[in-house]
Order: C-alpha cells, then structure tokens, then sequence
C-alpha cells in the first residue's frame, strides 16, 4: 500500500516539474537573451560613430557654406497701410546669422536713416528665411512722397554666435560672390550688401532682389593712372542717368551735376547726386537736374573727401589730397588733385519759354511754369503782364501733329487745407487752358485738364525751396 502512494507521489513530482520547465521556456520565448560584454561594446561604439557622424556633418555643412558663394534672393514690398517696408529674403546663410535693414534717401541726399528707430534686424532661421518689418514714422509717405528711398540690406559679422564668425571670418573676409562689398568706415570688412531704390508713392509695391552680374576687373585695377568713361544712358523727369567704367577701387565715391551750358558758375542743383564705384569698377549715377538745355552738360567728379566707403585703402594708393593720381581725368584744383569728367548731355531741340522749366521722360515732354510767374498768392487769374511764358507754350504746341494729346496740369504744396488745395489746382490749370485756347490755334489738339492739389509733389515739403518747386502747372505733350 505504501509503494502505490509512494509511487504516484513520484508521478504526480515528475509531471509538476515538467510542466514548470515547458512554462519557463514559454516565458522566455518572447524575451531576447542577455547580451554579452562583447556585444555591447559593439553596440557601444555603433553609437558613437553615429553622433561622430552627424558632427562630421554639420562641419562639412559648415564649410560648405564657407567655400559656396552667399546667395539672397526675396523681395521688397511697400506697404502703406501698415506704414512699413518688410524685407522678404531666402538665403544660403546659416542659422544665427543677422540681417540688418536700414532707409535712407537715394543717392546721398540724405546721410541718416529714416524711420523710426533707425535700424532694424532679424535672425536667419533655420531654413534660411528671414522677414524683416521697417517701421517708418506716420507722416513718412505724405513727407517723401515723390522722392527716392534706398533700401539697405546688409550682412554684417561683428557680434555674432561664434559658429557664425568661424563659418565666414572676422570681419566677413570670408565672404563670396556678388553681394560682397569692401568698407572700412570704422576698420576693414566685407558685407554682404544689397540696394534697393524706391520711388516713394509709385504704384509699384514690390520690388525683387536681384543677384548683380559682375563684370571682370580691369588689367589695371587699383592703378594710379586713372580712368574713367561713361555716357548718359536714359533720363526720366528728375534725373539724367550715367553708366560708366573705370580702374578706380572699390568704394570710391563719384558725384554728379548738371549745367546749363558753358557759362553757367553753379550746377543747376546745388545738391549733388552720390553713388560708388562698384567692386568691378562700373558705376551708375544718377544725375539730378531742373531743365534739359541744348548746351546742357554733366560733370563727375571724385575728390579727397571722407565719404568714401573704402578711405583709408583710397588715400594709402592715391594720397590724402589725391596726390600719386595721373590720367586725362586728373585736374589740379586749389591745393588737391580731383578726378572730373564732363558728358555731353543731349539736348530737346526745343528753348524753354522763358521762366519754365523742361523735362523728359522717354519722349515726354513736360513744360513746368512756376505758379508765381503765372499768379499772384492764393489766386487763380493769371496776371495781367506776365504771359510771355504762355505765349511761347502757344507757339510750341502749335506745331505738334493734328491728334496728339496734351495735358495741363495743376499742382500745390501742402500749406493749407487739402480739398482748398485741389480746388485751386483745377482752376488754375484751367485758366491757362482757356488763355492758350483763344489765343493760340489749338484746334488740332486734344487737349485735357486736371487739378492733383497737393498729391504730386516733385520735391519735399519740408522747407520753402520744395514747397516752391511743387507750385506749379505743367504742359504735358510727346515730342516729335
């Protein structure tokens, strides 16, 4: 009796312990087995060469953005509305990298930044987009409207994060490619630096940044036997444009003017028109003017000033007072040498009536009589002896092609109130309609008038001189 219990005591153990075996093997079935001290050293290092491997390359992008040219590419857009100037760029810079943006008026008119603060700035994201918002003051479009703006965007590596100045050097001497420019106002450095010319109040409202197109420099660059061509090569109601070439460096600041003919002492704007030699040694410089004469002609000049944006390298190959220059351009004025070249400037086949005014814009003419050689203060009849100036208008409309348009033109300044202004400006422009009309033979003509009060200014309000110049009617008419 005791062997059978002891016998199925061993059965029922036996078959406990092999089901507790077949359960521990189906528990561990699922489970990955422990690895061993080699295998995870192996995996150890896998790791490692991983992150090596995303250092490595984030060093090769890093250089890669060191040897590639910079690019910019976006836009500028004028919005009134918000009362700003918002610069939309892409760029190949890397993330960390500062865009600045600054306003001034074109072509040197004006040395300090419009808006409100004066400069702003704004981080390179990481994709290589920045979006920046100039805020200008409340009363800038009525202030400027008229006038040319240059919009600035610069690159500047001064106190950036450190990968930034190891990617493009101290200074930005890393830098490549088109949008590179030399300065040394403070201590030499190269930026990246982008114009863009506005004409505040044009219909236009977004302007493109584009990348320039480099010409090769000169075999003489840099020389002291300078050179210098250039020629007038279009011309709108404000400015005679001249393009040109030169050896001189980089920098060098070039300034224009026009004269009536060989007689005249003074330019016809006092103010004179600035730009700077480009890093291939072409120019584009805008050349202000009142009336195109037949004898007209424009003077560029380049002298010992401070303004230039490369000095220190200028007056070390030139000479402080320009004295180591040589070349046909180079004349002795006073106690310093100064680069001057004159351009014949072409004329309009046609005298200004006496106390006008003559612009062109791609074969339109346009005759502005100043409102005080036409009517007294506030008034709209023209005064009784002052219409020698009509009289020869008469006498140039008379000879345009039957079916050619003509419009005549009123125009304020902003004294007053607005809506007095605009009605002043109709009436004048229609009485000198009515004194060409019966006293001239303008039948053949169509001819139309308008009243723009205030809201065409040719110069700026702010001081008498332009409030002046803004006064005025003008005849409008294509040339032959």
């Amino acid at each position: 009796m005791f062997k059978k219990k002891l016998l199925s005591f061993l059965i029922l153990f036996i078959f406990a312990v092999l089901i507790g075996c077949t359960s521990d093997k189906e528990e561990t079935k699922g489970k990955e087995e422990p690895e061993t001290k080699e295998e995870q050293k192996e995996d150890s290092e896998d790791t490692v060469e991983v992150k090596d491997d995303e250092e490595d390359e984030e060093i090769e992008d890093a250089q890669a953005s060191a040897d590639e040219e910079q690019i910019i590419d976006g836009k500028v857009i004028v919005k009134e509305d918000e009362n700003v100037i918002r610069v939309e760029a892409e760029t190949n810079l890397i993330e960390g990298t500062f865009v600045n943006v600054n306003v001034f008026k074109a072509f040197g008119e004006l040395s300090s930044p419009i808006g409100e603060i004066g400069s702003e700035k704004e981080e390179i994201k990481s994709d290589g987009t920045v979006s920046i918002d100039y805020p200008l003051d409340e009363d800038f479009f009525e202030k400027y409207h008229g006038e040319y703006i240059e919009v600035q965007i610069e690159v500047r590596v001064m106190s950036f994060p450190e990968n930034v100045v190891e990617t493009y050097g101290e200074h930005g001497k890393k830098f490549k490619g088109p949008f590179v420019y030399q300065f040394d106002l403070i201590e030499p450095e190269q930026r990246l630096y982008v114009p863009i010319y506005i004409k505040v109040g044009d219909e236009r409202t977004e302007y493109t940044i584009e990348t320039p197109e480099r010409e090769p420099l000169p075999d003489d660059y840099g020389e002291t036997d300078v050179w210098l061509e250039a020629e007038v090569v279009d011309n709108d109601h404000r400015f005679l444009y001249v393009e040109g070439k030169s050896n001189l460096l980089e920098g060098m600041m070039l300034q224009g003017r026009y004269y009536s003919d060989e007689e005249a002492t003074f330019p016809q704007v006092l103010h004179n028109t600035k730009m700077f030699i480009e890093p291939d040694g072409t120019f584009l410089l805008p050349v202000k003017y009142d009336s195109i004469t037949n004898d007209g002609y424009i003077e560029v000049q380049g002298a010992p000033v401070r303004s230039h944006r490369t000095k220190e390298q200028i007056y070390e190959v030139y000479g402080e007072n320009f004295e180591n220059l040589t070349g046909e351009v180079v004349k002795e004025v006073d106690d310093h040498q100064e680069i001057l070249l004159t351009i014949e400037s072409e004329g309009i086949d046609m005298d200004a009536p006496e106390d006008s005014l003559v612009t062109e814009d791609d074969g339109e003419l346009k005759i502005q009589v100043p409102d005080d050689v036409l009517f007294d203060f506030d008034k709209s009849d023209l005064k009784a002896d002052e219409k020698t100036t009509l009289d020869e208008v008469i006498d140039i409309l008379e000879a345009l092609d039957d079916g050619e348009d003509v419009q005549i033109n009123g125009h304020t300044d902003n004294e007053g109130d607005a809506d007095y202004n605009l009605k002043l400006s109709e009436e004048r422009a229609a009485s000198v309609e009515a004194y060409l009309s019966k006293n001239g033979d303008l039948n053949h003509l169509n001819i139309e008038i308008k009243g723009y009060g205030e809201t065409q200014p040719i110069e700026s309000n702010e001081e008498e001189e332009g409030r002046a110049k803004n006064r005025r009617v003008e005849i409008v008419f294509n040339k032959e």
